[in-house]
């Protein structure tokens, strides 16, 4: 790709971290399955690993590899946003833990996966077609569906069951 190219290619696949926001609601206010967090990071992972399984495999088109890698960018950044509230969570129940901490953990750890991807990345490339280390990194995301089914939350109530319950509180 041109630097032009390359650059649009950026601009657009960092649209899903400007709407991050609004994944923060849809967690919070769509329970999927009865629960808040555990579904929307397997979707976030499926989706990603999907979208780099298909950058190994089908993708031949700048405009394809640039909706590859938007969904893949989608993908985390919904991880992002769920792992977020699930330290905020743990945080307030968890008087010992400081949500700061958490977080400045999470960040570190990501950092320390972008530092050894940037590293390893040009080394895979002499050996490897893009295509396989594509092919490589769709397994990651994966990860994140394995990590989500260990998850324990609690199923909400249907929404019915909560109507009635804030029906009974309210004066």
């Amino acid at each position: 790709l041109s630097p032009a190219e390359s650059t649009a290619l950026m601009g657009i696949t960092t649209l899903p971290w400007v709407i991050k926001p609004v994944y923060g609601f849809l967690t919070d206010g769509l329970p999927l399955f009865g629960y808040r967090r555990k579904p929307y990071l397997i979707l976030a992972g499926v989706l990603g690993s999907a979208a780099w399984t298909s950058l190994a495999t089908v993708v031949t088109t700048p405009t394809q590899a640039v909706i590859a890698s938007t969904i893949a960018s989608l993908g985390v950044a919904v991880s992002d946003v769920v792992v977020d509230s699930l330290v905020v969570e743990r945080a307030r129940e968890d008087e010992t833990a400081s949500s700061g901490a958490l977080q400045s953990l999470c960040w570190s750890c990501q950092s320390l996966g972008g530092l050894a991807s940037a590293y390893y990345s040009g080394s895979l490339l002499q050996t490897m077609s893009p295509q396989q280390v594509f092919g490589y990194t769709a397994v990651f995301p994966l990860l994140v569906v394995l990590m989500a089914l260990q998850l324990d939350e609690k199923r909400l109530p249907p929404p019915d069951a909560r109507a009635n319950a804030r029906e009974l509180v309210a004066p």
